[in-house]
Formats: structure tokens, C-alpha cells, sequence
């Protein structure tokens, strides 16, 4: 097998939520009191994000990694939103966290789901406080986007969305031509406007980890879940596609660390660049393995309480 020892596979179905399933991996014999919840990027769901089975089987003992597979899962998220996200999120934080009284929770999100990570510690609201978060891949999907699209059709598609917006049509589906071909599902104006951020303002929901974002545009994510108390960990792939040539990796992940850090919060120690890694860490050996170790570091600084302090 993948993991190298028997696994342990349990569905949790949120009877709030009737869309919302949870699937957990744990080790035979196991009883783990600390929970890994692990958020996917877009058009991803359940065991298809590479290093998923792997990283499970590399946890400290006292933690099993839950999928959550959210109603934005798949194809689902051109039609959901940040928002919606973390209030799924929050009804599976409260589940495990009735079943584990006492143990440690962190949110763990590969690509957008750094996003909904970022938001659900940062954002107000009456929701189950967590641990620890780590970003794995956070990268700009406004920046992504202008990557991949030409610049011609970037701007005819933002105008469009924000014609729509105007007149009261957020929530209807754009044309195919938007984001189907090349994202792989329909979207809303309203999302697409929350991913593609148009300027000056670049005020779409999503837009978090761009790399032109003054200090006070961290600041206002990062410090904020810093003054919370919880630990955090950045993971960003030194060889990540979705990242624009110009962007300089080590100075974009420094201005994330130091707003954070500037607020009082404690970095995991693993926190930086993933040197070799892709987007979703498809690479095997020392590379996987490197995630692998700074997981695990952050999970049980996490449980010594070292890090974070909730």
C-alpha cells in the first residue's frame, strides 16, 4: 500500500450541513485525540491531491489527518464562495472537536484552500477557534489568472462580471467561454470577481497572497490571526507553476512571515520555501519527505504548545 501500514478509512457525515462529508485517515490501533483538517484547492476533492495518503501515514501518532470535502469541492467552487467555506468548515471543526474534548485542531489548505485557511483564522464571526493553520501553496489566483488568460480577455471578462454585479446578476453563471475551457468549471460573477480582483483596488475576496499587496494588505490576514493566537506555517513551493516568473518567492514569503510575526505571532520553524516543489508536491523522495518533516515539526509544536497559543 501507499501509506506502508494498514489504514483506517471513516466517513463523518455533517447532519448540518447534508453536503458536507469528512473523511478520516487513521492507523490501526490508533486513537488519535488531535485532528490535521485538510482543505483542497480548486477542482479537487477526496485522495486527489498527491501527497495526501503519504503525508497521513507521516503524522505524529497523536494526529489523523480529515479530508473535508467541502459543497466548493470539485467543480463546486464556481459557484460557492470564501464566506460559505468557513461556515462548512466551522460545523466540521465543532464535529471533531465533540469528539476529542481537549485535543488540538489545525486547518491545513493546499492552493485556494490556503484561502479559506487563512480566512476562517483571521476573519470575525462566531466559529470553533483552532490551533494552528498551515498554508501550503498559497499562491495569488489574480496573478495565476493574468499568468494563463490574455491580457485582452482578463479585462473583457472583469467587465463583463462587474456589468452583471451592477445589475444585480452576482450570483448567475457567466458564459462558458469565462472559465470552463481553461478552469475547469462555471462560474459566477461574483466568484470570478473574488478570484480575478480587478484594480485599482483589487478588492476580490479571495485576492490574499499577491505579490504587489502593500504591508497593511498582510496585515490586515496575517496580523490578524496572529493577535488570535494561532500558530501558523508557510509552505510555498520553490518550483510552483501558478506563480508568475517575476515574482520573487523568498521576498513574497517574507512579507507574509513578517506580518505575522509583527502582530506577536509564533512561525512554525519549517515555515518557508519548499525548494523543488510543485504546486501540489507531486514529487517523490527528498522533496516529499521535506513536506512530510515540516508537517510534522508544526503538529507537534502544535501539541507542545510551543506554537500558538490559543
Amino acid at each position: 500500500m501507499v501509506m506502508g501500514i494498514e489504514s483506517l478509512r471513516r466517513l463523518w457525515k455533517q447532519i448540518a450541513t447534508p453536503r458536507l462529508v469528512a473523511f478520516e485517515h487513521t492507523r490501526n490501533g490508533s486513537s488519535p485525540k488531535n485532528t490535521l483538517l485538510f482543505i483542497p484547492g480548486l477542482n479537487e476533492g477526496l485522495l486527489t491531491t498527491p501527497y495526501i495518503q503519504s503525508l497521513s501515514a507521516n503524522l505524529p501518532p497523536s494526529y489523523s489527518l480529515v479530508e473535508v470535502v467541502l459543497s466548493s469541492s470539485y467543480s463546486g467552487w464556481g459557484h460557492s464562495s470564501l464566506s460559505q467555506d468557513v461556515e462548512e468548515m466551522a460545523h466540521c471543526v465543532e464535529y471533531f472537536q465533540s469528539l476529542r474534548t481537549g485535543g488540538k485542531t489545525v486547518l491545513m489548505g493546499n492552493s485556494t484552500g490556503c484561502q479559506d485557511v487563512l480566512r476562517y483564522i483571521s476573519s470575525e464571526g462566531l466559529r470553533p477557534i483552532v490551533d494552528g493553520g498551515i498554508l501550503q501553496a498559497p499562491v495569488s489566483d489574480r496573478e495565476a489568472i493574468q499568468m494563463i488568460y490574455p491580457q485582452e480577455d482578463y479585462k473583457r471578462y472583469n467587465d463583463l462580471a462587474q456589468g452583471w454585479v451592477k445589475e444585480g446578476k452576482g450570483e448567475e453563471t457567466l458564459p462558458n467561454e469565462v472559465s470552463l475551457p481553461i478552469l475547469g468549471a462555471r462560474i459566477t460573477a461574483n466568484r470570478w470577481l473574488s478570484l480575478a480582483s480587478p484594480g485599482p483596488e483589487h478588492k476580490g475576496e479571495d485576492d490574499m497572497f499577491s505579490s504587489d499587496f502593500e504591508p497593511a494588505r498582510f496585515q490586515s490576514t496575517f496580523g490578524i490571526a496572529a493577535r488570535r493566537g494561532v500558530g501558523l506555517m508557510i509552505l510555498f513551493s520553490g518550483r510552483d507553476g501558478f506563480v508568475p516568473s517575476t515574482v520573487d518567492k523568498e521576498a513574497l514569503v517574507a512579507k507574509m512571515e513578517k506580518a505575522f510575526v509583527d502582530a506577536g505571532g509564533k512561525l512554525g520553524r519549517g515555515s518557508g520555501i519548499i525548494p523543488g516543489a510543485s504546486h501540489t508536491v507531486k514529487e517523490q523522495g527528498d522533496v516529499r519527505e521535506e513536506l512530510h518533516r515540516r508537517v510534522k515539526d508544526f503538529l507537534e509544536d502544535i501539541d507542545q504548545g510551543t506554537v500558538g497559543q490559543k
